[in-house]
């Protein structure tokens, strides 16, 4: 029982840093933005965050940070997809290759390697963390997990309830009426881009500040296409992306319990888990997956006036 215990407050502590990217995943989608870049915004804010953490040594301002550096990458993506008019695909893993090596080159070169940072610590909430069974899993997180968790009625609300959301839906499926309802698809994918880059670096700077408190080049590993994989399976929904994200993190969280206990299994094939997961979850799930109906316009570029 304390092991599975375990596995359940690991799981929800580590889908902080699947479903923050794949809720902004799902805005620049919804748009008609395919953001394959996600991970390289992460790596971004996983950088940025540990950096300004480590010389200010105020881990609030490593949040921001981490914010502002994925919302940076994320307007080259908006710029060379929406304006340019370039592959969204090729765009978004030439700027994933770009971000690998600029974080490596960065972290080398400023030489702050081995510092731990103070990060995020859980928050004892009295009486409610003291609860048998549900206090070790929901009530010792970070306030940082908490304000994601936040995220998700949030953006259910924007995405569902607001004129803004009702814009960006419309963006991804008709980008000619809502051009001839007099509204700019351009700044509307460029809002819903930099949403995805700004919730994708928050995911990242939920890596060092919380998770590691040290930065690990290519720390990310992979998270964010997984995250990608999991808007399909949430149907662009950030309900069902919550969801989604739970089933890859149990996945994440039961290998490092098995590495912890001195599993026989060798580590590296452990550290596969995730990703094998992805795939027969993908190929399981094929009829599911193809009623899943994905916004109309997903990953074409528009031309003013175009129909």
């Amino acid at each position: 029982m304390e092991l599975l215990l375990l596995i359940i407050a690991a799981m929800f502590r580590m889908s902080f840093t699947l479903f923050v990217p794949a809720l902004g995943e799902t805005i620049s989608q919804r748009a008609g933005v395919y953001n394959v870049a996600a991970e390289g915004y992460m790596l971004f804010g996983a950088l940025g965050a540990y950096l300004t953490t480590a010389i200010t040594h105020n881990a609030w301002l490593g949040v921001v940070a981490g914010i502002l550096c994925g919302a940076f990458l994320s307007l080259i993506h908006a710029y060379f997809s929406i304006n340019i008019k370039a592959n969204q695909f090729v765009s978004g893993m030439a700027l994933w290759l770009f971000s690998m090596g600029f974080t490596s080159y960065i972290f080398r070169t400023v030489k702050v390697e081995g510092i731990i940072i103070d990060g995020f610590n859980p928050l004892i909430i009295n009486h409610l963390t003291n609860l048998p069974y549900i206090g070790k899993i929901i009530f010792n997180e970070s306030g940082l997990f908490y304000i994601g968790i936040l995220l998700i009625p949030v953006f259910y609300i924007f995405l569902y309830k607001t004129k803004l959301g009702l814009l960006i839906r419309s963006t991804g499926e008709n980008p000619f009426a809502v051009d001839m309802a007099g509204y700019s698809v351009y700044r509307i994918r460029y809002a819903a881009v930099l949403i995805c880059g700004a919730m994708s670096g928050l995911g990242g700077a939920y890596l060092p500040l919380v998770i590691l408190h040290n930065f690990n080049e290519n720390m990310t590993a992979g998270r964010g296409f997984i995250a990608l994989c999991i808007v399909i399976l949430g149907r662009w929904n950030p309900a069902g992306v919550f969801l989604g994200s739970l089933l890859f993190a149990a996945v994440d969280a039961l290998q490092m319990q098995m590495q912890v206990a001195g599993s026989r299994i060798p580590y590296p094939l452990l550290l596969m888990l995730p990703y094998v997961v992805t795939i027969i979850v993908l190929v399981g799930l094929g009829p599911i997956m193809r009623k899943a109906v994905a916004p109309r316009k997903l990953a074409v570029p528009y031309e003013k006036g175009e129909e």
